[in-house]
């Protein structure tokens, strides 16, 4: 029986309890297109003025999608806290908690880049900063932490994309700290060192952990089959996690290079302990370390995107759209906006072709998910139909059965199992005991 029959009748609530973290996907890759237009490769002024305006509005939207979805997923998991439980013991599920972070972040960015003029904007972004911090390290450590020790065992062929989405959280927080340092600097220098430390060791942690996954993912694309095609736009999210790290870095040297530019030194006394002229040499240098940098995180984003478009052409005919197609729209705006920040900084106008295409490429996929997302999800329906929640959200007292009766076992696909499938020595289906009226009434359907 097709989902969206055995949610007729149902209450609106219990549709909203449909709604799974993958939504945010929607809020992170509108805020990180908005930063696209903020760094355009081209001076924005005149007569592409207008690309500013456009990047305030989605800005804008994503403020109210992120409250809205907010609000959406804490009424789920508070009316139905059993389906809290079955997320966090599916890893993939799981890892999407990281786009609500990813999300915050960007929004703290758009507020200096629009407000940087304004001193309560500034020391505001700087309070966001450590909240947004502690969102990343809770999704990159101890969402990763409790699934190392409470998931059931991973085979290789169960490596995805997806599973990059647990660094990218801290990408964005070192991505936030490099954005807003000169704006912080201007009102204090501690202030501002303390956001470049804790965002370099944001970047280092990663890093680490972007290495260690992307490794084993790239093994499991050549020692396995690649992943089905509903799982197969994943493939780019490697992409938006090299990007990050890219436009954190680069941004990171040239403050780094600037502070000490203006006379500071590790063993700083007064006056400064090196000439001035071994002081801007050594800002040039580290500027030009941020870059080569940048160049090299770029290149392995590059390969990513080769992969993953070779990777979605080949299963174009199986391929149907659902809300983990935001997932390719995510990394290819970041892969602009560090793009369109490199070109700015080198001058280079080939640099900057190239990121004005990505930005344009990056804007088509984004119209056409915002375009399927309206017409299959509110037009039509069925997006907001997870297959498999039917049985999780019966009454009340079936919802007690299913907490009491059974632990919930997941069964090791990245979808949750259709109703109906029942176990056959035991007969129960879907997490919790089937009765024989549930048994005879799937049978006549």
């Amino acid at each position: 029986m097709p989902v969206k029959d055995n949610l007729k009748g149902w209450h609106w609530r219990e549709r909203i309890a449909n709604f799974e973290p993958s939504w945010f996907t929607i809020v992170m890759s509108t805020g990180t297109l908005q930063q696209c237009f903020v760094n355009f490769p081209y001076p924005i002024s005149g007569a592409n003025r207008w690309l500013r305006d456009i990047g305030y509005c989605l800005w804008i939207l994503e403020i109210v999608l992120f409250g809205f979805f907010t609000g959406m997923l804490a009424w789920r998991y508070i009316t139905h806290p059993v389906l809290f439980k079955k997320n966090m013991m599916e890893f993939p599920l799981s890892s999407f908690l990281g786009a609500v972070p990813i999300s915050f972040n960007t929004i703290i960015q758009g507020i200096i880049s629009y407000y940087d003029y304004r001193t309560s904007a500034r020391w505001a972004v700087f309070a966001l900063y450590w909240i947004a911090l502690v969102m990343s390290l809770g999704v990159s450590f101890g969402l990763v932490i409790y699934q190392m020790s409470k998931a059931k065992p991973q085979k290789l062929s169960d490596v995805a994309g997806i599973w990059v989405m647990t660094t990218v959280p801290l990408f964005l927080t070192a991505s936030t700290a490099g954005t807003i340092l000169p704006f912080v600097y201007m009102e204090s220098t501690k202030c501002a060192v303390a956001l470049l430390v804790t965002g370099f060791l944001a970047w280092s942690f990663a890093i680490a952990e972007a290495t260690i996954i992307i490794t084993i993912y790239f093994f499991r694309l050549i020692a396995d089959k690649t992943p089905a095609a509903p799982l197969m736009v994943g493939s780019f999210l490697p992409v938006a996690a090299m990007s990050q790290g890219a436009f954190a870095i680069h941004r990171f040297g040239i403050f780094l290079a600037t502070y000490i530019k203006n006379g500071y030194a590790p063993t700083q006394v007064s006056p400064p302990p090196l000439p001035m002229s071994t002081l801007q040499a050594t800002s040039e240098v580290i500027h030009w370390i941020g870059i080569i940098m940048d160049l090299f995180l770029l290149a392995h984003a590059t390969f990513w995107v080769v992969q993953g478009t070779t990777s979605v052409l080949m299963s174009l005919p199986k391929l149907q759209f659902n809300i983990a197609y935001w997932s390719s729209v995510f990394p290819m705006a970041s892969y602009a906006n560090a793009w369109c920040f490199l070109s700015r900084d080198l001058r280079d106008d080939g640099m900057r072709g190239w990121a004005a295409t990505m930005v344009m490429t990056a804007t088509l996929l984004w119209l056409f998910c915002a375009l399927e997302t309206v017409y299959r999800g509110f037009w039509q329906g069925s997006l907001f139909s997870a297959p498999g929640l039917e049985d999780w959200l019966g009454d009340k007292e079936q919802d007690e059965k299913s907490r009491g009766g059974r632990k919930d076992e997941w069964n090791g696909t990245y979808s949750m199992p259709q109703p109906g499938s029942q176990d056959e020595e035991s007969g129960q289906a879907n997490g919790h005991q089937s009765n024989d009226n549930e048994g005879d009434s799937r049978r006549r359907n």
